[in-house]
């Protein structure tokens, strides 16, 4: 992908990808000291409060900033800047509208929301994020128009901004209400999401505001397409996307529900005991676990108007091109972190936790690590095609094989909270499979096996042999140090073996930061195939 739009792609998703960086790390700092104010009793209500506020979130805003994306895209490949602002105001009266009515059920149906979730301490948590829902939706037009410009540097300064804000004013609101109590204090943490979203939206306002297009060129006669058909192709790209998107968080509040009564019914746990757990798994197996998937994202979002563009107008080898990179790159950074969490679980927790509460849940939920972001790339992938009902009809099916291994295996005594992210795993496996199935016969991609598994599978071994020889080895040497020797060893081990069974080549490179300063000295040193 040497011309300028696949340059586009790639510095795009680097852009997002160091903001989401940055961004993973403002949430450790935000994430780590609240677990020790809040506890796992705490984070559970924590945990409650923001699954429910995720599905109105995705319900406002999963499917309309990848349909604004796309759209903006496809009128900029021809030629059609005006129509791409229209299509920009239009979408920010619809999000507008869908924002402030999410804002209005979370703050009055809150009660409501928490009983459903089996949590009633959750109750003024849900209500602090309800104004999350009204920026967020806001932020979400901005951030799908400047994507549909293929500039990805607004959403991540937004994203960086909405880190900070939940940061500052969620801790110092926790720090300050919890003297009321835990349930109010897990509230003030959860209303810094809340001032964050308020605090990116804004940072995007004013972007948007201080870079408008100087020079547009009027439409043709018959080009500009009117505010009414602009909403009904908006509707017709997005509903599919939110459907698959909206269902599967819905599962996921089930899910949470479920864990919650099936713990206390059949497992034998109190309210307490259970909500203990449900508070460990949620505040240190998911916050470990989300670290990478969030940062993959980047791929996904700045794939869907490569994609889209290309499809408009006509250069299919260019989308194909763009798939096996991106699904390549995936796999490459994704793999080594999902071994590495599944082995290394008890090891980091005690160091970022101080505790190991949560290794069970963590050592089977780091293997979804490369399962979640392959899912949220081919959903990305398929949605530019055109083909966004696909995803949702996968979304369902896998959404119902989590919903049957959690009832069954969270019941079990024995196994109780791990069935969790065994149901995860499983979910996740066959959504992917039926992705790659369904890109494979839109797209006529012919997928290298040796080059997307078999190479980046052998590296991994010998990376986790390594862990595994080394964990061992160090144990006497502290968990510091042991847990930082053999994690820096294995990324070692697993760069090396990959250079050298030829798993790494040139394009792969020039995805990465400075590469054109790498590419040069490992083609010199001869780690380039």
């Amino acid at each position: 992908m040497s011309d300028k739009k696949s340059q586009t792609f790639v510095e795009g998703a680097l852009i997002l990808m160091i903001a989401n960086m940055l961004v993973k790390v403002i949430g450790a700092v935000f994430k780590i000291p609240l677990n020790y104010l809040l506890g796992d009793d705490g984070m559970g209500y924590f945990g409650t409060a923001y699954t429910v506020y995720s599905w109105l979130f995705i319900v406002a805003t999963a499917g309309l900033p990848v349909a604004i994306s796309k759209m903006v895209a496809e009128s900029r490949a021809r030629g059609n800047q005006l129509e791409a602002n229209r299509i920009f105001s239009v979408s920010y009266k619809l999000l507008a509208t869908i924002g402030i009515v999410g804002y209005l059920f979370l703050f009055f149906f809150s009660d409501w929301c928490a009983g459903i979730m089996a949590s009633p301490d959750s109750a003024p948590g849900i209500k602090a994020l309800a104004p999350a829902i009204l920026f967020v939706s806001i932020m979400s037009v901005y951030r799908g128009y400047f994507q549909g410009h293929q500039n990805m540097l607004p959403t991540a300064v937004s994203e960086v901004c909405e880190a900070l804000g939940k940061l500052i004013v969620g801790y110092c609101a926790a720090l300050f209400f919890v003297k009321y109590g835990i349930d109010k204090a897990a509230a003030g943490a959860v209303f810094g999401v809340s001032a964050g979203a308020m605090l990116g939206a804004v940072a995007l306002a004013l972007m948007h505001f201080t870079k408008k297009d100087k020079k547009i060129s009027p439409a043709l006669p018959g080009e500009m397409r009117s505010s009414g058909t602009i909403l009904k192709e908006l509707i017709k790209i997005a509903v599919p996307i939110t459907i698959g998107a909206s269902v599967f968080s819905l599962t996921s509040i089930i899910d949470a529900a479920m864990i919650m009564r099936r713990l206390q019914e059949s497992a034998g746990f109190s309210y307490d005991a259970a909500n203990n757990l449900w508070g460990a798994y949620t505040g240190k197996s998911i916050t470990m676990f989300n670290l990478v998937p969030t940062l993959i994202t980047a791929i996904s979002i700045s794939i869907v108007p490569t994609i889209s563009a290309a499809f408009a107008v006509g250069k299919y080898d260019q989308a194909q091109n763009a798939t096996e990179r991106s699904l390549k790159v995936t796999i490459l950074l994704t793999a080594p972190c999902a071994v590495g969490m599944a082995l290394m679980a008890g090891p980091i927790l005690q160091l970022v936790f101080h505790t190991t509460s949560a290794e069970s849940t963590l050592s089977v939920l780091g293997y979804a690590i490369v399962f979640v972001s392959l899912v949220s790339l081919t959903n990305a992938i398929l949605q530019a095609t055109g083909h966004a009902v696909i995803p949702v009809v996968h979304m369902v099916v896998g959404g119902v094989v989590k919903v049957i291994v959690n009832y069954f295996l969270v019941g079990n005594p024995d196994i109780n909270i791990v069935g969790a992210p065994v149901g995860t795993n499983l979910c996740y496996i066959v959504i992917l499979v039926l992705n790659l199935v369904s890109i494979r016969r839109i797209i006529k991609i012919k997928y290298n096996i040796v080059g997307l598994l078999i190479k980046p599978l052998i590296s991994v071994v010998a990376m986790a042999a390594v862990v595994m020889a080394l964990r061992n080895a160090t144990a006497a040497m502290g968990n510091t140090a042991s847990t930082v020797i053999t994690i820096a060893a294995a990324a070692v081990v697993y760069v090396v073996v990959l250079l050298v069974v030829g798993g790494m080549t040139e394009a792969d490179v020039e995805m990465l930061p400075k590469s054109h300063k790498l590419i040069p000295i490992m083609k010199k040193l001869k780690l380039l195939k």
